[in-house]
């Protein structure tokens, strides 16, 4: 289990999580923070614009 106390401003959240498995906490983490990654939109704008 994993206990973390994170403040905000005047807020402070406390956060426990529990883990399951064989797998270590590092590399929970990693792939969780890979699946929270958004794609980045491109530089050009995208889409189909000509010139």
């Amino acid at each position: 289990m994993e206990q973390q106390t994170i403040t905000m401003g005047q807020v402070t959240y406390e956060l426990s999580r529990v883990f399951q498995g064989t797998r270590p906490l590092s590399e929970l983490m990693a792939e969780r923070m890979v699946q929270n990654i958004p794609t980045a939109p491109p530089v050009d704008g995208g889409g189909s614009h000509g010139v």
